[in-house]
């Protein structure tokens, strides 16, 4: 997908999947209006995310995983979450870290943009 600023979209969440401890679990951050879901542009850009940070690691489970808008939608209701934190890793700009949707917004977003 293309978003308004015409940057390619892959909707990617961080995403831990444990079978022997029947364990699954997002990404998530806290922020001044709630616990948000961490979605990333791509799947470089979160593995990015991982580098830099240290923050979610291969080695505790979690994996890059492209979600369709409804799936996204479906993370949300299992974590009961209304907010969608988006990092912007590429400005450089501390002040603009992190974008902040509410779930109707970025689901809306996600609609609105052009498959790629």
């Amino acid at each position: 997908m293309t978003d308004a600023d015409g940057f390619i979209l892959t909707p990617t969440v961080l995403y831990r999947m444990d079978p022997e401890r029947d364990l699954q679990s997002a990404a998530t951050a806290p922020t001044e209006i709630g616990k948000a879901l961490l979605v990333f542009r791509s799947e470089e850009e979160a593995e990015k995310f991982r580098l830099d940070t240290g923050l979610c690691p291969a080695s505790e489970g979690f994996k890059p995983v492209n979600l369709s808008g409804e799936e996204i939608s479906g993370v949300l209701d299992m974590h009961d979450l209304s907010v969608v934190a988006m990092p912007e890793m590429w400005t450089g700009d501390a002040s603009s870290y992190v974008d902040l949707f509410s779930r109707e917004d970025f689901l809306e977003l996600l609609e609105v943009s052009e498959p790629a």
